[in-house]
């Protein structure tokens, strides 16, 4: 999912969903020194290829003819540009380390060392400075602080037995200059996150690892994007949804898609309203807002009324079950039934056998939403009673 595809909600969202588009168009757009030698995968490349494209200052200022080197291990291979300014490598060993450099007006460009894919390729740029421009020296970064400005959300969404969940994060540096945040920005996703996803638009430089997001600093003034999501899975009819925030967070906004008499409550949320979807065959969206929370406390939701399935149907048939695998244990060990030679016996124990896979495969599809739970119920009575004959059957057959 991927598994992730937000979707933005109602006319009371659009105006804010039109100002995070647009901020994540802006802030999204690092300087192009900060973009170049970034491997990005592209699954519209054939496997296991690579094209790096030279520019010198702009990016509409392609170079053409500039040879590039590409190296995998001991072997080095070459490619000149093209018009378009990009150098194409495609006899390479997926899985390998490689990396890519050039010599630009006398400067050497270098990518990062990346892992050749060996579904889809990697397109990189190197960003050589334009000699006819002044070049401006870096701000040194200093020390500060950043939040997470007021424009940043949170979007809750429903699928079957779990929960999806998008934060919109926009790191914002008041500052007109560089700074290194004293606190790391670090995200320690609730427990239970499950398929954590970086979205298009976040930082390049944020990296998921399991349950843990981080950006690291420096943060150029004004906003640094912040856009992950990951699924959290649930099996009652209520959830907490507790974020830890690493920095203050200006004011809570959340918007949380609502099924049937599904509600959440929170106190940091003050005012609310439901919205509808801009989709007819969509479900409705409640939006809160609520005041700042400071670093150090946690964003809490409690999402209530969620559709769930009874376990209470499973949990009796396991016990059944239980109770026919302990009687056939118990008679088994004693002297009662046909022994394992006697071909009616080797016959009631093949079908017992059966019997129960058939019915640990009902329970199965059951829980994984195949069989609907009319057809569940009459199928597993059925198979239980059938048990039951064939137990009676192997304590009253004589031993041969």
């Amino acid at each position: 999912m991927t598994l992730f595809g937000p979707r933005v909600a109602g006319r009371a969202l659009a105006f804010l969903a039109s100002l995070a588009c647009l901020a994540t168009v802006v802030a999204a757009q690092p300087p192009l020194g900060q973009m170049s030698g970034i491997p990005l995968p592209d699954s519209k490349l054939p496997d296991a290829t690579v094209t790096v494209r030279i520019i010198r200052g702009a990016v509409t200022n392609n170079v053409a003819g500039q040879e590039v080197q590409l190296r995998q291990g001991d072997v080095v291979e070459t490619a000149t540009t093209d018009s378009e300014g990009r150098a194409t490598f495609l006899t390479l060993t997926a899985g390998e380390q490689a990396q890519a450099s050039t010599v630009l007006d006398s400067q050497l460009l270098q990518s990062q060392a990346f892992a050749v894919p060996g579904r889809g390729g990697v397109r990189l740029m190197l960003v050589g400075a334009d000699p006819d421009v002044p070049v401006v020296p870096d701000v040194p970064s200093r020390p500060g602080a950043v939040a997470f400005g007021e424009d940043s959300w949170a979007q809750i969404e429903l699928v079957e037995g779990s929960i999806e969940v998008y934060y919109f994060f926009e790191v914002v540096n008041p500052g007109d200059a560089p700074v290194d945040s004293a606190v790391p920005i670090v995200l320690d996703l609730p427990d239970g996150a499950e398929g954590t996803t970086v979205l298009q638009g976040s930082a390049p430089r944020t990296v998921a690892s399991g349950p843990r997001v981080e950006l690291p600093g420096p943060f150029d003034p004004g906003v640094t994007p912040l856009h992950v999501a990951y699924i959290l899975p649930y099996s009652g009819e209520s959830l907490v949804v507790s974020q830890p925030l690493p920095v203050d967070l200006d004011s809570v906004l959340v918007s949380v898609e609502k099924w049937g008499t599904m509600d959440f409550v929170s106190r940091q949320v003050e005012r609310r309203m439901e919205v509808p979807s801009e989709t007819p065959s969509r479900s409705p969206y409640v939006v809160g807002a609520g005041p700042a929370i400071r670093n150090g406390e946690p964003l809490v939701l409690e999402l209530v009324g969620l559709p769930h399935r009874s376990t209470l149907p499973t949990t009796v048939t396991l016990v059944i079950v239980a109770c026919i695998v302990g009687f056939g244990v118990w008679t088994s060990s004693g002297s009662v039934g046909p022994t394992s030679g006697s071909k009616r016996g080797q016959a009631l124990e093949g079908r017992r056998e059966k019997l129960f896979a058939d019915l640990v495969k009902v329970e199965r599809q059951h829980r994984a939403g195949t069989i609907g739970s009319t057809k569940h119920s009459s199928r597993r009575d059925e198979l239980v009673r059938a048990l039951e004959k064939v137990y009676r059957e192997l304590e009253a057959s004589p031993i041969s």
